[in-house]
Parts: C-alpha cells; structure tokens; sequence
C-alpha cells in the first residue's frame, strides 16, 4: 500500500455502528485510498515527503453520505419545471399554471410536480384546463403516483372513455366516463410516453447542478431508484428506458464526481444482461459508477391512497385497500428473471399487503449467492410478522426517513388503526434487518442532515410540533450508519462507507463538530460539506 500523499485532521469518524461511531486524530491517503488511520503524529510520520494537510480543527470528518434511494435524472428535470407546493391552495395552483402557460409559446409542454390531494379536486378540474390555454400539460402529485394531464394531452395520447384502466393503474373518468385528467399509478405511464422530457445539452447542465449539490451536502455515493417502464430510452442504451439509459450513457460525465448505483425497470433485465450489466459491477469505462438492482412496483403511495394495504384506509373512499399492481404469477415471473440474470430486485411496496405480497415471492425463489440482497423500497406499514420474515431473507429496508416527517399526519388519517405498524424503522432494526437511508429526492429535500434529523425526531427541524412516535425513532449513530456503512455492504462493497485502511476515500469535511452531529437536535438543518472527496479527489461544490 502506497505512503499517503493527503493527511486529514480533525474529528475523524472512521466507522459508525448503530451502537456508536469509531474516530481517530488523522487518516492519510493514496491513490485513491485510506491508508492509515491514528493520531496526527502517526499519520503525518507514515506519509510521504511533501504530502498536503487538510487541518480541520474541531470539524467532523465523516465517510461521505450514500443516498440509497433517489432520481437523478428527476432532480435534474426538476430544476427546469414547474415546482408546486403540497400545501398551496387550488388558486394558487390555478394562479401558477396561468403564470407558467403565458411564459412559454402555445402548443409546448408544461411539466410540473408536486400538488397534493387534498389540493386538486376532480369538480374543479376546468379551472386548471383554462389556466394551461390548451397546452399539453402534465402534472405529477407530491408522491409521483398520480398525475393531471390536460385534454390536449389526453388528446395526444388518444385517452377516451373507451380506453381501458390498464394494469396496476387507474384513469379516474367524469360523469360521461371520458378521462377527466386524473391518473392513477401506471396510468400516467399512457401520457408520460408522448410528454416531451429534459435531455441533450439541457439536461446536462442541469446535472451538473444536481452533481454539485450533492457534494455540497456531504453526499458521495447514491443509487438512482429507477423507472416505472423500459420506455423512452434513447442512444446506444435505449433498452434500459429513459433513465437508465441517459444515466449510463452519462457515465463519463459522472465518474470521479459520485459513486453512483444505476437501477434498471424490471422490464429491461433481459437487456441489461445482455449488455453484461450485474448488480454491483462497475460500468465498461467506469470506475465509479455501476449496474444496480431492477426495479418494480408491488403498490401505490400513501398521499395518492393507492399503497395497497390489508385493512381498509380510515380516510377517503369508504372500503379502500389500495393497489396491487402485481399478482403472485408476475411476482414469480420477475423475481425468477431477475434471479437469473444475476440482477437483484428492488420492490417498491408502501403497504402491508404489497410487503406480505413480496415477501411470499422472495420465499418461493431464494436468492443466488453471489449477488447482493434485494432490497424493498419505502416500507412505510410492515406487520410484525413480516418483518420477522424480512430478516430471514436478508433483505434490505431501503427507507427515507423524511417521508415519516411529511407523512405524519396522513398516516394518522389513513392508517389510524395500525399506527404502530407505520415508518416503524426502530421495529425494523429490532427484527436484525439492514437499514439504508435515501431521500426520493426530487419527491423530498435530498439533504441528508434533514433526514437524519426526521430519523430521530420523525418531524422536520423547523416544525412547531413534538416528535411523532419517538417509540420507533433511531439514534443518531444508528441514523448515520444508514446512511454510511449499511449502503455499501447492501451493494457488497465493504471497502466504502467507511474510513478504515483500504478503503476508498470518500469523504465529507463538514461545518459542525461531532459533539453537534451525534447530538442529532436543530442544528442538523444547517450541516453542509466544506471539502467533499470522491476518490481522494475533491469534488466541486455548490
């Protein structure tokens, strides 16, 4: 192993269990690695004539931030579209569309994200048709499980009232049975694949932004969630849809910047084995950026009342169970595709029943070894039982702990009887199942300190309210693992999140001390990175 050529000081951090955090005086790197770790005297002795200091002072050094679960693609075209606040009022929405339509020539699309349910009502739907003048326009929900699509829209996707609900998804319809606009989960799949969408130099630009926003908060590692459908791929890698596609074709653009994870849908598996893709290995050309596990959807969200769920939603339609988007035949279908293609699977199921739904197929196909655990995305209601069989399977809980703080009282409306059950991460942790933390950013902020703060407080640091559930709530330490050391061992790289010998230095100098970290209070709201290394190369900042 090389002599280190870099010498940080400060509160190191080199490794965080969920029963505390391990630290040092000083880590020293080379080529790309940690090779020593000790005090400063140590460090500085075993290093090379000439290396730099980084001094830090009292600030925490920590293993740089995986987000496990986010859409880079989405946060990219989301810095170019309409941005709708959940708690806005109808009018304003209506005050915004109008203001958004007169900016842009008749006959382009408007795109824009973020209304709420309780926002939008189907009787008042002509307001938002008059403010778009006839522009195609879709809208998606705060959750990205429903979506508004404007009759010119409609029209372009040729939705009328003989068009079928199709599978695992809803057209809500008007009293002449026509589509009034409102689309339900792989419903708005009808009208994304005709909406024009961010790409080429544009989109570029915009990621960049996004790359550089991650590194100004810490974050050196994330798995991009993936696409609902193989759709809309474009250049040499159009079969892994849209997403993917522009992800892996952007990977030299990305490489060095972020340690990034690509999630492929489960309908391109047979095409990201044929292109040698396997979770885990690193892209041809690539050395930070990856093939990742594929991605399907079991259920719904919460906010649009479509997770789907064994007892029925104490809020909304009376005898509502939500969605199953899938059935036992096509779980066993997916998951035996993906098991031979070396590919995990990355379930999203919300609800109880989509969970029981996946955790039946995973027992009837046990996993290959070799490959990492598949992973189940949100897991925001999970029954007891379940969670016991979860950690039998040695899956992984992808979760996003600022969802609890948005979800709250949504989840005392709906879920108001089996609330102990819901975003019961500490329940989790107790069954000995791995916990990864991610955002869903753009759905949420992708700061990871405000997620770690709604880890441990289960509401956001600028709310006026208690702490919801703290029976379920985690620890700091154990918050931080998540989103450190439990990412890299649930893609099967014990050489990241950490900062011990041999492992890749990726790394986040931050404002604050460790006593301010670990105390996991307000002041988590203002942690940001000063130095960001990917690599042991520092990576630009915004």
């Amino acid at each position: 192993m090389s002599a280190a050529t870099l010498v940080l000081t400060g509160q190191v951090v080199v490794a965080v269990a969920a029963d505390g955090v391990e630290t040092a005086e000083a880590i020293g790197i080379g080529d790309g690695r940690v090779v020593a770790v000790g005090s400063r005297d140590e460090v500085m002795d075993a290093s090379a004539p000439g290396a730099r200091l980084v001094a830090a002072g009292d600030a925490a050094i920590v293993p740089g931030i995986h987000d496990f679960h986010l859409h880079l693609v989405g946060m990219a075209r989301a810095r170019r579209t309409l941005a709708i606040d959940p708690a806005a009022s109808f009018d304003t929405l209506v005050g915004q569309l109008r203001a958004a339509a007169a900016g842009v020539p008749a006959g382009t699309w408007l795109r824009g994200h973020g209304w709420s349910e309780a926002t939008v009502r189907a009787g008042a739907l002509a307001h938002l048709e008059e403010a778009v003048a006839e522009r195609p326009t879709l809208l998606y929900s705060h959750d990205s499980h429903s979506a508004w699509a404007s009759a010119a829209a409609r029209h372009m996707a040729s939705l009328a009232a003989a068009t079928e609900d199709p599978v695992g998804g809803r057209l809500e319809r008007g009293a002449d049975g026509a589509p009034n606009g409102l689309l339900r989960e792989s419903a708005t799949e009808l009208v994304e694949a005709v909406a024009e969408r961010l790409r080429g130099p544009a989109l570029d630009t915009a990621l960049d932004e996004v790359l550089a926003e991650l590194a100004g908060l810490g974050i050196t590692g994330a798995t991009d969630a993936g696409d609902t459908s193989a759709d809309n791929g474009s250049g040499e890698h159009a079969a892994l849809g849209d997403r993917a596609s522009l992800l892996v074709g952007a990977r030299a653009r990305i490489d060095g910047r972020l340690r990034l994870t690509v999630n492929v849908p489960v309908a391109a598996i047979t095409a990201a084995a044929g292109a040698g893709m396997r979770t885990g290995v690193p892209l041809p050309g690539s050395d930070t950026v990856r093939a990742g596990w594929a991605k399907v959807y079991a259920d719904g969200a919460l906010g649009s009342r479509t997770a789907a769920v064994f007892a029925a939603y104490t809020c909304g339609e009376a005898g509502n169970r939500g969605i199953l988007r899938l059935s036992p035949d096509e779980l066993d279908a997916i998951v035996g595709a993906g098991r031979a293609a070396g590919i995990g699977l990355a379930v999203h199921a919300i609800g109880d029943r989509a969970v029981a739904a996946t955790l039946d197929a995973m027992e009837r196909h046990p996993a290959r070894p070799g490959t990492p655990p598949d992973r189940i995305e949100h897991l925001q209601l999970v029954r007891a039982a379940d969670r016991s069989r979860m950690a039998d399977l040695g899956l992984t809980a992808s979760l996003q702990p600022i969802h609890g703080a948005s979800d709250r009282d949504l989840a005392d409306a709906c879920w108001a009887d089996r609330l102990e059950d819901a975003y019961a991460w500490r329940q989790l942790a107790d069954a000995g199942i791995r916990l990864a933390f991610g955002s869903d950013a753009p759905i949420e902020t992708p700061n990871p300190w405000w997620g770690l703060y709604a880890a441990v407080h289960r509401r956001f640091p600028d709310a006026d309210v208690a702490d919801w559930h703290p029976e379920a709530a985690l620890t700091p330490a154990a918050a931080l693992a998540a989103y450190t050391r439990a990412p890299a061992l649930a893609i099967g790289r014990p050489d990241e999140g950490s900062l011990a010998v041999g492992a890749h230095a990726d790394l986040a100098l931050l404002n604050v001390d460790l006593e301010t970290l670990l105390a996991g209070d307000e002041r988590l709201a203002e942690v940001r990175s000063e130095l960001t290394l990917v690599g042991g190369h520092e990576v630009a900042r915004s």
